[in-house]
């Protein structure tokens, strides 16, 4: 399982990308992560909230929550290193996050693992696609300076690297009986659906 932090970030003095064009892109794309990233630790801490210690379902949250954890804090890092406005919305997925997680973990084991493989299956489409999207602002014909190209790069890289760690996450998921929860379709794409609407709420509020 991938696990790295990014410690060259912490400490780094404010910056902004000098194109309009390209300041807007990793406005939209750094605030969507952290608020995804906010939501997946909040969602996990709740499952644990209403969990028995003993629950078996125990060890693999916590092994995702670790990686939620170095994940949020590298796009709190990054969003005030490129003072990026975070979303409007926190507290409206605030109250999403508990509400899912609450209901997942009362709905046991299963439940909680289809929540995993649903939440993390759209987020790494999510992140595939903004690589896509980075690489045809890199290639789009407008001239980087040196400082603009390493962070835009630094970016991708960790969103490269985020969405290996999302995808080890949905495979937890499904190995350890997502497809046995309780109205699993229903449960599975109602979560997805939720997902997908927050992301694209997140990009511009």
């Amino acid at each position: 399982m991938l696990r790295r932090t990014f410690p060259r970030i912490l400490g780094s003095p404010s910056r902004t990308f000098s194109n309009s064009v390209q300041k807007s892109k990793i406005d939209e794309v750094l605030r969507v992560d952290q608020a995804g990233e906010t939501a997946a630790v909040r969602i996990c801490g709740y499952q644990l909230l209403w969990m028995s210690p003993l629950d078996s379902a125990v060890p693999l949250v916590k092994e995702i929550l670790k990686d939620e954890l170095v994940h949020e804090k590298t796009m709190n890092d990054l969003a005030k290193r490129h003072s990026v406005r975070l979303t409007a919305l926190d507290p409206v997925f605030h109250a999403g996050g508990f509400a899912m997680a609450t209901l997942t973990a009362l709905l046991g084991k299963e439940a909680m693992m289809c929540c995993h493989a649903a939440v993390e299956i759209t987020i790494v489409n999510h992140y595939n696609d903004q690589l896509r999207e980075l690489e045809e602002l890199e290639n789009s014909g407008v001239t980087l300076n040196d400082d603009d190209t390493k962070a835009l790069k630094e970016i991708k890289d960790i969103v490269a690297k985020f969405r290996d760690e999302e995808e080890h996450h949905q495979r937890l998921g499904e190995t350890n009986g997502a497809a046995q929860a309780f109205c699993y379709p229903l449960l599975y794409n109602g979560i997805r659906l939720a997902c997908r609407m927050g992301v694209n709420f997140a990009k511009k509020v």
